[in-house]
């Protein structure tokens, strides 16, 4: 239950960094056991920088880098240059998304994916990261590769990155949210291992249908029977979505073969704004996502936030009952934003580039980074203007002073290794409202 906890307080908190670009993956099949993952991105066009051009117009120039790393060490990678331009700035829109595909080929295992979009304009980084495992496919048993969700599909004019080997361009939707802007999704998988030969049936079928959070189903597409065109096949579908509510739902593929009697299945969740939610899409998907969370859940997400939050929203929150917790954590950042005209929250942004260097710095057999002293003034306070580190020694135990000079006219916090397991507890502190013993150094005595 603390591994599923912990992975949905992840999730939300990285989604509430306000979405600088999506990010996802799908595998397929590859040659001698090894596994094709597409990477694919979505950057908003809005959150790039246009400079005046020379020949007229306006331009963006942005580096892209895509790496699968493995124990901090890249396996593969993939790095190129995108212009972009337009007449006037003016006709940029929010909604206008630039797609990016990277293909890779690698072993089964545990991975983690980077990609790196440079603005190279402004001067500017923006990171995402998942840790993914990739899963062997199996040689003999029918099996169906990962899904792709894609908003656009057309036949291929000019071979391109978005163009597949059956004569068709599929544009692949990395945010996966579909509805007013895209009301038609496409989908696009792999069919492996199918009985395939003389006197054999030369048919499979194939189910798609939508489930909501509660697993109920809300759309079904009958049972298909199509033409065997050897041991695998490719399943492509359009399904119109227009008719589902906003909300988060999941698409299921069912093959069966009757040769082997063997079925299989693939799963995949996406979202749907409706129409009337157009304006607001980012609040609409973090109430959704909110809507069906437990208190546990509620109450892990909001101890950091517990940090930067106000006396009030603190009382508010200990005292509200479910469905208010839910509110209060949903909209924390709603007026938080400290510039509304950018694309990013600035103060989100900055709160989550902490919490993950305090949860993978700062974190014990006992707590995690973000719950302990380190990682309590991180998150309150920022990254230290100097940090003074003290190692072992016959006489004194491990010890850290943090600088903190742009604050109250400069102040300290003293951390001490007080049980040599590597546990720093604050011990002082100069700044108002902390911990303070001018008599500290006791503690650092053997």
């Amino acid at each position: 239950m603390w591994r599923k906890v912990f992975f949905i307080v992840l999730f939300i908190l990285n989604f509430l960094i306000a979405q600088d670009f999506d990010l996802d993956y799908t595998t397929f099949r590859g040659e001698s056991s090894s596994v094709v993952v597409e990477v694919s991105l979505l950057i908003p066009r809005s959150l790039l920088k246009f400079v005046t051009l020379e020949d007229g117009g306006y331009g963006s120039l942005m580096e892209i880098r895509v790496a699968i790393a493995q124990r901090d060490t890249v396996v593969v990678w993939d790095r190129w240059i995108l212009r972009d331009r337009t007449s006037d700035t003016l006709l940029i829109k929010r909604t206008q998304k630039i797609p990016e595909l990277a293909v890779f080929e690698v072993k089964p295992g545990d991975y983690e994916i980077v990609a790196v979009v440079v603005d190279l304009n402004a001067k500017k980084k923006y990171i995402k990261k998942e840790k993914v495992s990739f899963n062997s496919y199996s040689s003999r048993k029918l099996e169906i590769s990962g899904i792709e969700l894609c908003s656009q599909m057309s036949r291929t004019e000019k071979e391109n990155k978005f163009s597949r080997y059956f004569g068709y361009d599929l544009v692949p939707n990395a945010s996966a949210i579909f509805g007013f802007h895209a009301p038609q999704m496409y989908t696009f998988c792999e069919v492996y291992n199918l009985e395939y030969g003389p006197g054999k049936d030369r048919e499979y079928s194939v189910e798609y249908e939508i489930c909501d959070l509660d697993g109920d189903t809300v759309m079904e597409i009958g049972e298909m029977r199509k033409n065997k065109p050897g041991d695998s096949a490719v399943e492509i579908n359009s399904i119109d979505v227009r008719k589902l509510e906003s909300g988060i739902y999941k698409l299921v593929i069912t093959v069966r073969d009757p040769v082997s009697g063997q079925s299989a299945t693939a799963e995949k969740k996406f979202y749907i704004v409706s129409e009337e939610n157009r304006e607001n899409v980012d609040k609409v998907l973090v109430d959704f996502m909110y809507a069906n969370m437990s208190e546990e859940e509620l109450d892990r997400i909001f101890g950091p936030l517990k940090y930067i939050a106000t006396e009030e929203e603190k009382k508010r929150y200990k005292r509200a009952t479910l469905e208010g917790k839910r509110k209060i954590v949903a909209h924390f950042w709603d007026n938080r934003d400290p510039d509304p005209s950018t694309e990013v929250n600035e103060a989100r942004a900055e709160f989550m580039k902490r919490l993950e260097y305090a949860n993978q710095h700062f974190g014990n057999i006992y707590l995690e980074g973000w719950a302990t002293d380190m990682g309590r003034v991180l998150i309150q306070y920022g990254f230290p203007s100097e940090v003074e580190r003290y190692n072992y020694t016959m006489g004194t135990k491990p010890y850290q002073i943090w600088h903190y000079y742009g604050i109250e006219g400069g102040v300290i916090f003293v951390f001490v290794d007080k049980t040599g397991y590597g546990v720093m507890e604050l011990v002082h502190s100069t700044a108002r409202k902390e911990l303070h013993d001018e008599d500290w150094q006791r503690w650092i005595k053997q």
